[in-house]
This record gives C-alpha cells, structure tokens and sequence, in this order.
C-alpha cells in the first residue's frame, strides 16, 4: 500500500510540471490588418513615418509571441521610402525575440476572419527584429504593434512604432491597423 500511495503521489507532482508551460502562458497572435467588405483579415500594411526626415516605412506582417515563454516569431516586408530622393527600398524582416506584452482587452466590432472575435484583444506587443536588406546586409530593431479596440484598458494609438539600431530612425504611426488574438 506505501508503494502504491508513493507511486501516485509522485505522478501528483510530475503532472502538473509537465502541464506547467502550456497553462501559464497563452499565444498572442499579431497581425498587421485590412478591413474587407467589415471583415479583419490578414495581409494589411501599415505605414510609419520618421518625423525628422519624413521617410516612410510600410509594413506587412504577423506572427505569434507566448509571454510566459519570452518567445515571438514571424515577420513580414518592409519598404522604406525616402522622401528626399523619392526612392524606395524594400527588405524583409523577421522577429528574432521577444521584449514585451501588455493586453489591453476592448471588443472586436468587424467580423473577424483571422481567429474568433472573442479571442481579438488590444494590447502592446514589443518585439526584436532583423530587416534584410536587398545587398546582402541587415540592421536590427525594435517592432513595437499596438492595437486599440473599442472598450480597450490601454491608451494607444493603434499601429506600428519602429527604431533601428545604429541610426537615428524613429518611426511613428501614420496608418494602418493592427489586431492581436489572444489563444489560450
């Protein structure tokens, strides 16, 4: 009987242990939208400008980031236009790690063709980022998306922020819209 009562006493602390990381955490799922015919769907862009100089950067993007993990993927295409020579250079970007979560609840009022609408959240989601460039190089940054759903608790201006390492890049929201599903 003592065997049969250590013997589940042990798999009584080894179960939750193993369920630990699963049932902490949830996904928060990002996405730079459109909104078709009243309806969220993925494949938006949004688009920030440097004050200081007037270049614009538009991005497309989604992926996921699990808090509780310190873990973010995904990426998107960036355009970076210049407005003092009016040309333009398109790289792609990928996260590369995790900085920062805060939700910010609020109510979905389009429908939603992403996840489901009870799952659609405001928050800010701040993440590493490496952009490509077409020669060959790249340059790292922090993504910071931020939405504002009606009923929102956090008081942003939806959209994207952007800085890039080693420059004086400091890019602010122009246009565009951002959602983020919260999966459990």
């Amino acid at each position: 009987m003592r065997r049969i009562f250590l013997f589940a006493s042990m798999w009584v602390a080894v179960i939750p242990a193993l369920a630990q990381p699963r049932a902490l955490g949830h996904t928060v799922r990002w996405d730079l939208v459109q909104i078709v015919q009243g309806t969220a769907l993925a494949g938006g862009v949004d688009v920030g400008i440097n004050a200081a100089n007037g270049d614009t950067f538009t991005l497309t993007g989604s992926g996921a980031a699990e808090p509780a993990e310190a873990d973010a993927a995904g990426g998107g295409i960036i355009v970076h236009h210049f407005a003092a020579t009016n040309t333009d250079v398109m790289g792609v970007y990928v996260v590369t790690g995790f900085i920062s979560w805060q939700p910010g609840g609020g109510q979905l009022l389009a429908a939603d063709g992403i996840g489901h609408a009870s799952e659609a959240s405001s928050g800010i989601l701040k993440m590493a980022i490496r952009i490509f460039l077409p020669s060959g190089a790249f340059r790292d940054g922090t993504l910071t998306v931020n939405c504002r759903l009606p009923g929102a608790t956090v008081d942003v201006e939806e959209g994207i922020q952007l800085t890039i390492a080693g420059t004086p890049i400091n890019v602010e929201q122009h246009g565009g819209i951002t959602l983020f599903h919260i999966q459990k």
